[in-house]
């Protein structure tokens, strides 16, 4: 998935503090709008499929989601409005 510039974009984030480059691997910048949910913060971002994972996707794979960390925070995974 390639990250995407995100419309109302406020932050971009890039590694964590205690990122190792060469022992975890590249972690590059996320544009991400901060959205309020009902009374809720979120911090919202874009991805863009590639070619490849498109064509999978299309073939019945499904959307894994990764989070860092033995405790799962709140996510919501959506597919977003078609680009103007």
């Amino acid at each position: 998935m390639i990250p995407k510039r995100i419309e109302g974009c406020t932050r971009a984030l890039g590694a964590p503090k205690n990122w190792d480059g060469k022992l975890n691997g590249h972690c590059g910048i996320l544009p991400i709008a901060d959205v309020i949910i009902g009374n809720l913060p979120f911090m919202l971002s874009a991805w863009e499929p590639t070619p490849y994972e498109l064509q999978l996707l299309n073939a019945g794979a499904s959307v894994h989601l990764y989070v860092q960390g033995s405790v799962h925070p709140v996510v919501s995974i959506a597919i977003g409005e078609p680009p103007k």
